[in-house]
């Protein structure tokens, strides 16, 4: 038969191990990974959009371009 004091011992040693696994549950929860995509889908790209690039950018890549290839 137990006695009270065993019984309070082991209801606090199991309030203990609920609150720290409770707490280690809520510490996984890193604000990085919410809002991630969980589902992905085979050959789409399911980020965010890409900018546009300014034109003058695209004039200097569209440059650099053609005088590696020569032209």
């Amino acid at each position: 038969m137990r006695t009270k004091v065993q019984s309070k011992t082991r209801s606090s040693v199991l309030m203990v191990a609920t609150i720290a696994v409770l707490g280690l549950g809520l510490a996984g929860c890193d604000e990085a990974e919410q809002g991630r995509i969980l589902r992905y889908e085979k050959g789409t790209y399911l980020g965010k959009k890409d900018t546009e690039l300014p034109a003058d950018i695209k004039n200097e890549l569209r440059f650099r371009a053609s005088m590696q290839r020569g032209v």
